[in-house]
């Protein structure tokens, strides 16, 4: 089969742990896939959960993640390396359990959707909602009239929670942060008059969304 020149960079899920009548086979199977991508040009990553393997050698892959084998961590691996393609069949039963689970939901979605697509978007549930009110003049001034806090996290409906003024958990890096990105917002959009920007902030760290 020719090359796919639109593959240049995949992603190798391997088998995991050892187990008596798994996965020994596998590491040898994926070491020489590993080897063969890289010889044809292609930038391989690979992740693995278990570090006492050939196919875990930093000379084997571009870019070796030894992590669980789950979802969601492969979903994280993904989001960061961006890679063309999937590769588990070199991972046994374990690398093709996780990838039919990336396929059942997609394709279930591609059955229901009226236009043969779907829209794949992150799951922001649980992070906190907070809104800002600002305001803007046709000259540019911006200022800050309050920002609120949402007593229940995203996917609770704004209309269905309660919400407080001032945000009552957010410390000073976290207000300045989103504060700043509210009024780069209005400025940005040359909004005149009054503007309500929402965010949702992941509760353990300065990520957030608009």
């Amino acid at each position: 089969m020719p090359r796919n020149s639109d593959i240049r960079k995949v992603l190798v899920i391997g088998s995991g742990p050892i187990v008596i009548g798994q996965a020994a086979e596998f590491d040898y199977a994926g070491t020489q896939a590993c080897r063969s991508l890289k010889e044809e040009g292609i930038t391989v990553v690979l992740v693995n959960s278990n570090p006492a393997t050939i196919m875990t050698d930093k000379d084997i892959a571009d870019m070796v993640y030894i992590e669980p084998l789950t979802v969601p961590v492969l979903e994280k691996i993904i989001i960061k390396e961006k890679p063309d393609s999937i590769l588990p069949t070199l991972g046994g039963q374990a690398g093709l359990n996780l990838a039919m689970e990336l396929i059942e939901i997609l394709a279930n979605g591609l059955r229901l959707s009226r236009v043969g697509q779907v829209l794949v978007e992150r799951c922001i549930a649980g992070w906190k909602e907070i809104e800002y009110e600002v305001m803007r003049d046709s000259a540019g001034n911006c200022i800050t009239v309050c920002n609120m806090e949402n007593l229940d996290p995203v996917g609770v409906h704004t209309g269905d929670s309660i919400v407080v003024a001032p945000s009552q958990t957010l410390g000073d890096k976290e207000y300045q942060m989103l504060r700043t990105s509210a009024l780069n917002i209005i400025n940005e959009l040359q909004i005149t008059g009054g503007c309500n920007v929402q965010f949702a902030l992941h509760p353990e760290s300065f990520e957030y969304c608009v």
